[in-house]
């Protein structure tokens, strides 16, 4: 079911406003026991970067992206650079869902990983890392840092032009959140990745 993909109709979704980057696509494909091709939900995501400043410390440059599954819920993504040597990881991916009201899913309770792929209907191949759970609704993902992984996560980061998140929700029904980068989500990675020096 999640492998079954469709090109999307009509023009690329708007941004929320003319101060805000473009918006470009996101769509969640949920299984559904009714019908094998399950349901597919178009929403959109913005792209943009961020600095954190912190006394005594470089400014770190962060990427976030802002999700939007009308009926579902909402996501926030923020990828940064780990800063902490303690940690065994190159980078973290933070992910918090808001659902809305009413949300059939109730709440997200696991994110399986994310996986890079060049278009929508590609296949994905995963990002080397661990996921784990915060709380209900919020996750972190810490990419590996061995050499050869590093050096593939980054090149997929990097290159690749779609994610795949995989998620199971509060009635463990298993769904796939595709998120585009867009020529918004091009330009947040290309700044963070020469701000990080991993060009």
């Amino acid at each position: 079911m999640l492998a079954s993909i469709a090109t999307h109709p009509g023009r690329a979704p708007a941004a929320a406003d003319d101060t805000t980057p473009f918006a470009a696509w996101a769509v969640l494909y949920e299984e559904d026991t009714s019908d094998p091709d399950g349901r597919k939900l178009l929403g959109s995501v913005v792209w943009h970067t961020d600095t954190i400043k912190s006394a005594g410390a470089p400014d770190e440059t962060i990427v976030l992206a802002d999700v939007d599954i009308p009926k579902r819920f909402k996501m926030a993504l923020t990828l940064k650079r780990n800063t902490d040597k303690v940690l065994p990881a190159s980078h973290l991916i933070e992910l918090t869902f808001v659902p809305v009201p009413g949300y059939i899913g109730q709440r997200i309770n696991n994110v399986a990983g994310i996986l890079t792929k060049s278009t929508e209907q590609g296949r994905g191949t995963a990002l080397a890392g661990i996921s784990a759970r915060v709380t209900d609704n919020m996750f972190m993902i810490g990419l590996s840092n061995g050499q050869v992984d590093r050096q593939r996560n980054l090149q997929a980061l990097k290159e690749r032009a779609w994610f795949d998140i995989a998620i199971v929700d509060g009635n463990q029904h298993r769904a796939i959140l595709a998120v585009e980068k867009g020529a918004a989500g091009d330009s947040a990675f290309t700044t963070a990745l020469s701000a990080w020096g991993q060009e």
